[in-house]
């Protein structure tokens, strides 16, 4: 797939966590094989703005909203947006109603997050996105 000036999209990092995060990003220039883009917000980046060149293969476009349950249960692998990236996380307990304790995926760092920074995992596979485990409608 090809991404055009302006698209945003989310790309692949293996720096932080051994099962990778994806951090959002903006196209602002690529030939189809490799494309500059500039990071939202970064964890380093504190009123700075960081560009980077990279692979297309560590480029997807960004995920759709999914409407899902939040009957996540202890064993679900999820996403948290966690230091300004979405990260696998393994939901290790619930803690009220609106936290949940996880442990990313790879790491032995477990912490609270809200429900409201968890989403369904999705593959980008053949130009169309596919629910990985707990599913969800997408909203239009």
């Amino acid at each position: 797939m090809r991404f055009k000036k302006g698209t945003k999209v989310e790309v692949l990092s293996k720096k932080e966590v051994p099962s990778g995060s994806w951090h959002c990003a903006e196209i602002i220039s690529g030939n189809g094989h490799n494309y500059k883009v500039r990071y939202e917000a970064y964890s380093n980046a504190v009123d700075k703005t960081i560009v980077e060149m990279v692979s297309r293969k560590a480029v997807r476009p960004c995920p759709p909203a999914l409407v899902v349950s939040d009957n996540w249960v202890p064993g679900d692998v999820v996403e948290v947006f966690d230091n300004f990236s979405w990260k696998m996380a393994t939901i290790l307990a619930i803690l009220e109603k609106k936290y949940v304790l996880v442990r990313l995926l790879g790491s032995s760092l477990e912490f609270r997050v809200s429900k409201f920074y968890i989403r369904v995992r999705q593959s980008w596979q053949d130009n169309e996105w596919v629910v990985i485990g707990k599913g969800g409608l997408f909203i239009s």
